[in-house]
């Protein structure tokens, strides 16, 4: 399936942000301070009415991320191409139909079907997180959620929506199936990054013998694993992944060990100064593993949004087609239906007025995406060229890490 997201994506060269400036005049800021004191006594002399109409011709604070997204009916969102030599923080491959499907499931919780997205590029999380700071995008769907992204008070994270690490790809012909097979074996992987830390603390910690092949450029890295120079190749599985797809034809030759040796989740970061927006990006995310939980796929939510827009077409729902026999009842019956699936199709007319959304909003986004597995399928799994494994990313029931919160 194409990715609806991908054509809107801007490869528009980056912006520096302009330099603040911030004047240290006390003399200045005591005198501006008494000028608005004896402005708020003149304020208490006035009428009620008439301060009203003062305050409303104060300049406004900035409009929230969702009123800005409501008038322009637009999400932007910005993409993390994590540029190996770029970024040392972190060794992630780039995510790009995954992160386009996410950005486009807010959009659409917010906006509806017909919601419009732009997506724009930046090498590392650095500057990602810069451009949502200063508010040029509003929405980074995949970022990394760790202390020292969560501890900054300017942004808020969602729950873990994918599970990434470090892991191993090593070819077919080396017949090794576990990563502690590697004892003693040479292993390639960009030097200075947090790939390296995993790598000593995880030999260590098992009580095997590290022989290291440290590199500082990419491509020579890939080149040394093709020619045999190295056993095993180490790496973020998002970015192994994205290696052996580049491979093309060759691909093939090559398997990912089933060990992470380390877990580094990712999740979506938007600005904490719209914590109504937070939320709502939140349990979008929550709503795709519900529906996946709950067993609601892409066709049967396409079948039952379909279904209601049909029933509320007529112009008399209750008396249309009583002729011939035909009884009119909801595309979904709440007493039929677990409470997840009541919730998530609307029935409970719950999980849209909790968020300031139509009740439809799940219902459209699974109709539009998916539920999680079949994003993930489309985007980074069996269906894609990466071909990534699940791993750490199944339910929880299936042995995962990912845990729906309760709707309810």
């Amino acid at each position: 399936m194409k990715n609806p997201g991908l054509s809107s994506l801007n490869l528009a060269p980056l912006r520096k942000p302009n330099a603040s400036r911030y004047p240290k005049a006390l003399a200045l800021g005591l005198n501006a301070t008494l000028k608005r004191s004896r402005t708020l006594k003149r304020l208490e002399a006035l009428a009620p009415g008439a301060c009203l109409l003062l305050l409303a011709a104060l300049p406004l604070q900035a409009a929230t991320t969702l009123t800005r997204i409501r008038q322009t009916k637009t999400l932007r969102c910005g993409i993390n191409h994590e540029i190996p030599e770029y970024s040392t923080s972190d060794d992630h491959g780039p995510r790009i139909a995954f992160d386009a499907d996410i950005c486009r499931a807010v959009a659409i919780a917010i906006l509806g079907p017909s919601a419009r997205t732009t997506l724009t590029p930046y090498p590392d999380d650095v500057a990602a997180s810069a451009a949502l700071r200063a508010h040029r995008i509003d929405l980074i769907p995949t970022q990394t959620l760790d202390l020292t992204h969560a501890s900054n008070s300017a942004l808020a994270f969602s729950p873990p929506l994918l599970y990434d690490g470090v892991g191993f790809l090593v070819p077919l012909t080396a017949n090794i199936t576990r990563a502690a097979n590697l004892t003693g074996k040479k292993i390639c992987f960009l030097a200075a990054t947090q790939v390296e830390l995993s790598l000593q603390s995880w030999f260590t910690r098992e009580h095997l013998d590290l022989l290291p092949f440290p590199f500082q450029e990419e491509g020579e890295m890939q080149a040394a694993f093709v020619s045999g120079n190295c056993t095993a190749l180490a790496g973020d599985l998002t970015r192994l992944a994205g290696t052996r797809a580049a491979f093309g034809p060759l691909a093939a030759r090559y398997t990912l060990l089933p060990d992470q040796i380390s877990s580094d989740p990712l999740a979506a970061a938007s600005r904490s100064d719209d914590p109504a927006f937070a939320a709502i990006v939140q349990w979008t995310v929550e709503a795709l593993l519900n529906a996946e939980a709950a067993g609601l796929t892409q066709q049967a939510a396409s079948t039952l949004l379909q279904s209601s827009k049909e029933v509320s077409s007529r112009p008399n729902p209750e008396q249309a087609q009583r002729a011939e026999g035909e009884v009119e009842r909801p595309a979904v019956s709440p007493t039929t239906l677990d409470p997840t699936l009541a919730i998530l199709t609307g029935q409970t007319r719950e999980i849209g007025t909790r968020l300031g959304l139509d009740n439809a909003w799940a219902l459209q986004v699974i109709a539009a995406l998916g539920n999680y597995a079949e994003i993930y399928d489309r985007d980074l799994g069996d269906q894609s060229p990466l071909k990534l494994p699940r791993a750490q990313n199944r339910l929880n029931t299936q042995g995962g890490l990912m845990l729906p919160l309760p709707l309810k």
